[in-house]
């Protein structure tokens, strides 16, 4: 039988049915009243070469995985812990067709609400795609994907309100525009930092700004435009995987590994999810499920195990683009020096994946 959250399991960690009734101050509250263990150290430092920030988290790496394989070739399908109702007080949810989404604070947080100016701070959240185990953005009905979107955009607006909440850092960040950032992040399979298989999206309220959005800010000052309006004008049409109306389905001419793509909203004046219309959240909930099932159907093939990150890059310079980064190649000593070996040429990437989602 299908593992499955049900609703009964569900009201006993209900706190809150919708998070815009929330504050960040709420959220802060709930966290500092649940999460007591495996807190991460509050201390974060900055290679001064490329800009690059580091949080410090001692206990994480003993936190439980369900995705590791008893053999090389298969992962057994095991008790998962969501499904049985033992994780922390959910803050929002709504019905899909199937069962229900839902949002809940991380048991092993990367980031803690820390009151003292100079450390590292904010709040670290899950969005489970869906309660029933086996669903996910591959296999959900596109009603229930834009569904799953509208809540994720919805959390989005809650903790941009309370930026002001977090403690400033310590460190100069330069010129920005902003306190505190949404970092939205999916990992899936344990070679990319996923632990577990139930489905899920990471949500990062962070007083730290991570590299790329600063790389995202500098790129729009020193060009006059954003990185993805620049991408929508720059790409060819030979590399444009599909075309939603509001957003267009690329792969990068800068591919590092084969099969990356990246999902550009049109209108680069927005830069949020909670910014974004019905046609632009129905296009983007398109997209990942599209992008999800190519890697999905992809990798097996190649001979790899399916293990792959979503970013969402908001805020400023960004305008509002998506990267699906298959593991579909690993990094070698050379590409750590920033000198990238692909497998695969762009275009060709480019052709196999309309053949795979179109």
């Amino acid at each position: 039988m299908t593992q499955k959250l049900g609703r009964e399991a569900l009201d006993k960690i209900l706190q809150a049915a919708d998070v815009s009734s929330l504050s960040v101050r709420d959220l802060i509250a709930l966290t500092r009243e649940e999460i007591e263990g495996y807190l991460p150290d509050g201390v974060y430092r900055v290679d001064p070469r490329n800009g690059d920030r580091i949080l410090y988290h001692s206990s994480r790496g003993s936190r439980p995985h369900d995705n590791v394989p008893d053999s090389e070739t298969e992962i057994p399908e095991r008790e998962c812990t969501i499904c049985q109702g033992n994780t922390t007080g959910v803050i929002d949810v709504r019905a899909l067709s199937e069962g229900f989404t839902f949002i809940n604070k991380n048991l092993f947080p990367i980031l803690y609400p820390f009151e003292r100016e100079g450390m590292a701070s904010g709040l670290h959240l899950l969005q489970w795609t869906s309660s029933q185990h086996d669903k996910d953005w591959h296999n959900l009905p596109q009603e229930d994907r834009v569904l799953v979107m509208e809540r994720l955009a919805a959390l989005e607006k809650t903790l941009l309100e309370g930026a002001g909440e977090l403690p400033p850092t310590d460190l100069s960040e330069g010129s920005r525009d902003q306190d505190a950032f949404v970092v939205i992040i999916k990992n899936y399979g344990h070679l990319v930092g996923g632990s577990l298989m139930h489905g899920h999206q990471q949500i990062a309220f962070s007083n730290v700004m991570p590299r790329h959005f600063r790389d995202n800010a500098r790129f729009e000052k020193e060009h006059s435009e954003t990185f993805s309006s620049y991408l929508l004008r720059e790409t060819p049409s030979e590399l444009v995987v599909k075309d939603y109306g509001p957003a267009l389905m690329v792969v990068p001419v800068f591919m590092r590994r084969p099969y990356d793509m990246m999902l550009l909203l049109k209108d680069a004046s927005k830069g949020y999810l909670h910014q974004l219309d019905e046609r632009e959240l129905a296009a983007l909930a398109e997209s990942w499920h599209d992008g999800i099932r190519a890697i999905r159907a992809i990798m097996p093939r190649m001979g790899r195990e399916i293990a792959y990150n979503v970013i969402t890059n908001n805020g400023p310079g960004a305008g509002l683009y998506v990267e699906f980064l298959p593991y579909t190649q690993e990094i070698g000593g050379v590409e750590h020096l920033g000198l990238f070996v692909c497998q695969e040429l762009p275009e060709r990437a480019a052709a196999r994946l309309r053949h795979v989602i179109c």
